[in-house]
This record gives C-alpha cells, structure tokens and sequence, in this order.
C-alpha cells in the first residue's frame, strides 16, 4: 500500500499539468463568476450573500486496503449586511461522510450523526465603532491561539490544515476539538478589529461538557448541570501586525492563499486558557488548560509568473501541571509542535506545488513524531474551482513506531 500511495501522487503530478496544457491549447470557456448576493437597497450597501462548498476526497492509507471516497466538507453559508453596523451569519453542513459511517435512514438513526448537517456558526455582531471595535455574540469562529486556528476552509494553501494523521498530532491548530467547543466553535461573546495594521480578537465562551475518568492524572471535568459550573468559561485571542497589505477582517476566515493578489507579511501570536477545566485524583483539586502559539505568514507576488506562500508557526499546548494527560484527542497530551509550509504558484500553468513539516514534541510518547507532505495544486478558476493532490509520510513518538503514509486526491468547488 506504501508503494501505491507513492504510485498514485507521482500519477496526478503527471495528469495534472497535462489536464492544464490541454485547456490552454483549447478555446478558453467563460470562467467568470460573480458572487451569489442580494442587494437588499439600490447601492448594494446592505446584501445577503451566500456562499455554498463541496471538498471531495479519494484517499489511500497504508494503514488498511483500498481506495476510499468521503465527502471532506459540504457546507452552506450565509451571512447580511442589514445596516453599516449590524451583521449576521450562519452557517452549517456535515464533514468527513464516508461509507463507513453512511446510515439508510437518516430519518430514523439515533446513534450515527455523521450523515447529518449540523451547526457551524451562528453569530450576530454590532459595531460600536466601525471597524475598531466590533462586538458579536453566539456560535463563532473568532479563535485564540494561531492564524491556522482561524483558517478558512475554502481558500487554503495545503490540502487542508496541518496533522494529516502520520504523527501524534492530528489538525493540531484546531486542538479543541475533542475537549471544548463545537467542530472548533465556542459559544460565547467576542470583540475584534483593527487599529492600523494591527489586529485582534478575543473571546470569552461557554465550554461544552466533557466529563473524562477521574484519577491520578488530569482528566477533564466540566459538567454545566453543576450549580458552580466549575470550569465553565474559556478565552482566547488572537493578534497579528500586517507589515505590507492590510487583510479583511470582516469574518473570522484568514485566507490561505491570494495567489499573488495581495502582498501580506503578518506576525501574530494568539493564547487559549481555559481554568479549572481538569480534575486530578478528586473534583475539588483543579487545574487548568493552557496554549499559546506564534506565526508568521507570507504570500506575495515574486514576478508576473510566480508567487510565493510561506507560514512558520510554533504552538505550546499545557493540559494542567501535573504530568500524564493523555486525552485531548487531536492534540493528545501536553507538548509542543512546530510546523512549516511553503509553495510556489506558476501563474501561466494555474499549479502551486508545495512542501509542509511537522514535528511533534509530545509528553506521552517517548520520541518525537514527524510528518512531511509534498502537495500539488490545479487551480481551474482560482480556489472557486481546484484539484489538489497531497502525500504525506511519517511516524508517530513510541518506541519503534513504523512510518506511514497517506495519499488523497480532492476535488474543491465554491460558489
């Protein structure tokens, strides 16, 4: 399967470019697009937009046989501009729906949601001064810790977020996951804006329960039926200095790449606390959760044929004081990570070949684990329509842990 994997990347590496010259050669069809909106007045200042997605998969795994197809992200958004100082934005849909986790019913299941659209974003916000300070509450985006935390799922560089599954940690950026929020949403009230160049968000949120096995190790107990609710709330932020060209900050979606649009050099480091969220051999002896990360990001034009993309990022992950948290899931103890991605866009040929690197410094396993990816991207009419094909290869930190490697093929289409 290892030989497979390899066999299929070298492959789409092959057709890609091909698929690329061929349309070139031929008459150019119209690839305009237009953004679905409803102007709601004559100049269009207050709109409803609409944006819908589809990232499709195909992926092989060492790890077990055959070719298997999911559906990465199906999603719907919508978000109104219904005066210069109210907005409002939902947003839903289902992720990773494979055959094994289909039902035949969804209407009658009671125990596999997979198969079902569920809740993403549901937020409000008012801007007590336009573009300075604006406030919003409800199910939001607006996270701590790293710009990566705070991607956006439809303009990406790489395949999808960093921890593609060879190392011990798995889409490290959004960690909380598995411990506090909602597919990486808090429900909570949060501020942002910009000041100059300067940028921030924070956030201050309702932690969802998770009761784990009380013992001699930290494990999390939140249980909001309590009358004290002990480590209910959470906060987090985020703030970043764009050096050159200033980014939107109208939704919490950092873009991934602008395929030499913009010039952008930013800096930014971001926290997440999160007391009393751990109990350690009894419910009254406590402690805390907390991360903090740094990046630096860069994507500009080098020439009229080439762009460049860059983003360095280091992230320090704390689950408590004392020693042996072993169950955050994504990022499963404390520890730290530090990762690397570049690519290059040939602008003529629409393809971005690119390299990412992790490494994985965990407190439960006794090595570091690694990972390294060699992606190849096809932009057919920009990220509205692309086909992006990744392998990546590494191990996890026990002791003799063998490599392992993962190829997908993704088919990426927005509106």
């Amino acid at each position: 399967m290892k030989k497979t994997n390899l066999i299929l990347f070298l492959f789409a590496l092959i057709l890609m470019p091909l698929t690329a010259s061929g349309q070139q050669e031929d008459s150019k069809p119209d690839h305009s697009y237009k953004p679905l909106q409803l102007k709601l007045n004559e100049d269009g200042s207050k709109y409803v937009r609409f944006i819908m997605w589809h990232q499709l998969w195909m992926e092989a795994n060492s790890n077990r046989e055959s070719l298997r197809y999911s559906i990465r992200r199906s999603r719907f958004l919508a978000y109104a501009q219904i005066s210069p100082r109210f907005l409002i934005l939902t947003h839903f849909g289902l992720n990773n729906l494979n055959a094994g986790n289909l039902t035949a019913n969804p209407n009658t299941q009671s125990s596999n949601q997979s198969s079902l659209l569920f809740l993403h974003d549901a937020w409000a916000e008012f801007a007590v001064e336009p573009g300075k300070l604006h406030v919003g509450t409800g199910l939001h985006y607006w996270n701590g810790i790293s710009r990566l935390s705070n991607q956006s799922t439809l303009n990406m560089m790489t395949l999808d977020n960093p921890g593609a599954g060879n190392s011990d940690a798995r889409l490290f950026p959004w960690g909380n996951i598995t411990t506090s929020d909602q597919f990486a949403r808090h429900l909570g009230i949060y501020a942002k804006g910009s000041l100059g160049k300067f940028h921030y968000r924070v956030s201050a949120n309702n932690a969802r329960n998770n009761m784990g096995t009380l013992g001699a190790v930290p494990s999390y107990q939140v249980d909001n039926s309590n009358e004290d609710a002990t480590g209910l709330w959470n906060y987090a932020g985020y703030f970043k200095y764009d050096i050159f060209d200033k980014e939107s900050d109208k939704l919490p979606y950092f873009v991934g790449t602008y395929l030499g649009k913009k010039k952008v050099l930013s800096v930014g480091a971001g926290f997440f606390h999160h007391p009393n969220a751990l109990a350690v051999n009894d419910l009254e002896d406590r402690e805390s959760v907390t991360h903090f990360a740094a990046d630096v990001f860069y994507d500009a034009p080098l020439n009229d044929k080439l762009a460049i993309n860059a983003l360095g990022a280091f992230y320090n992950y704390k689950y408590g004081s004392t020693d042996g948290f072993a169950s955050g899931g994504l990022v499963p103890s404390s520890g730290s990570v530090l990762h690397g991605q570049v690519g290059v866009l040939f602008r003529d040929a629409k393809l971005m070949p690119y390299l990412t690197y992790n490494s994985v410094d965990l407190d439960f396993t006794p090595e570091k684990s690694n990972e390294v990816g060699l992606g190849l991207n096809y932009f057919i009419n920009g990220h509205f329509a692309k086909i992006t094909a990744e392998f990546t290869t590494g191990s996890r930190g026990a002791t003799g842990a063998e490599s392992t490697n993962i190829f997908r093929l993704q088919t990426h289409i927005f509106l």
